[in-house]
């Protein structure tokens, strides 16, 4: 297959980039200086040329903060930008694989949250990512939404990162414990998708939207013991609530997803959040 990566650039882009080598099938990286997705005359002055399987749209306004000021900037991108990729794809029979988040679901429990259920985005990143949503969800070409969650990897700003570069202060930490969710690593979703798009048929057969995270579920302070464990820092870390850093931009105190329906559409096995981010820190960042 020729796979189109969009924001390439990003942590999850430069999963792809990484993995590529291990692959059978060629890959094409663009960023926004290439292919501006919010741009459709980008599009297709980028794509006139070029025929591609699958594009895989890694691009994104991910910060969260900033997106309650800049809400035209992100509505642009996770919005406009899905629907300018759904009318090339449509045009041009191409599969579109788009990242959403958990942040458009606002659980009251812990209990698995399923596809279908419980769509109340707390922050406008949230709600800019669900309008996108929306446009593969009318879309007649093959495409889904994958709803990722406090993703990692060795490139970029997340949080295990933000955890370990903080650690090196020698000054002690808080870190919140009432907001539950589940940790992605992003080369484990990258080969997810090459897994994907490998099966043989369409990959919205059944349905468009699917949840992806590794297994299991924790809160952000146990995600960071474990992260300061497995790194060997001795520094404290010390329990808040979420009130305690008065952020502007609210989040769901829980966002544990079900990953049954991806599994067995795909015939999927998915790590545990703790075994891969053990391999992370072990491997990957050395």
């Amino acid at each position: 297959m020729r796979l189109l990566i969009t924001g390439s650039n990003g942590q999850l882009g430069q999963e792809f980039y990484r993995i590529k080598s291990l692959s059978k099938h060629k890959f094409l990286f663009t960023d926004y200086n290439q292919l501006n997705i919010c741009s459709i005359d980008s599009i297709n002055s980028y794509m006139s040329d070029i025929k591609v399987d699958c594009i895989i749209n890694c691009a994104a306004y991910t910060d969260v903060r900033k997106a309650e000021v800049e809400r035209e900037k992100a509505f642009d991108v996770n919005s406009n930008g899905v629907k300018n990729l759904v009318v090339y794809c449509e045009k041009t029979q191409t599969r579109l694989i788009h990242f959403s988040t958990d942040y458009v679901y606002n659980s009251l429990n812990k209990k698995p949250i399923n596809e279908d259920e419980l769509i109340d985005p707390q922050n406008y990143y949230g709600y800019s990512k669900r309008e996108g949503e929306k446009h593969i969800e009318n879309s007649k070409g093959e495409s889904i939404v994958i709803r990722t969650s406090w993703l990692y990897s060795k490139y970029g700003n997340n949080f295990v990162n933000t955890i370990i570069d903080k650690s090196k202060t020698g000054k002690n930490l808080k870190v919140i414990n009432d907001q539950f969710g589940c940790p992605t690593y992003a080369k484990d979703l990258a080969e997810t998708v090459i897994k994907i798009l490998e099966i043989d048929k369409r990959i919205d057969e059944k349905t468009k939207i699917f949840n992806y995270s590794n297994g299991g579920s924790t809160n952000w302070f146990d995600f960071a013991k474990k992260i300061l464990k497995l790194y060997g820092s001795k520094i404290k870390i010390e329990p808040v609530d979420s009130e305690y850093f008065k952020d502007e931009a609210k989040r769901p105190k829980f966002s544990i997803t079900s990953k049954q329906k991806i599994i067995n559409t795909f015939n999927l096995e998915i790590n545990n959040w703790d075994s891969s981010l053990t391999n992370y820190v072990i491997n990957d960042l050395k």
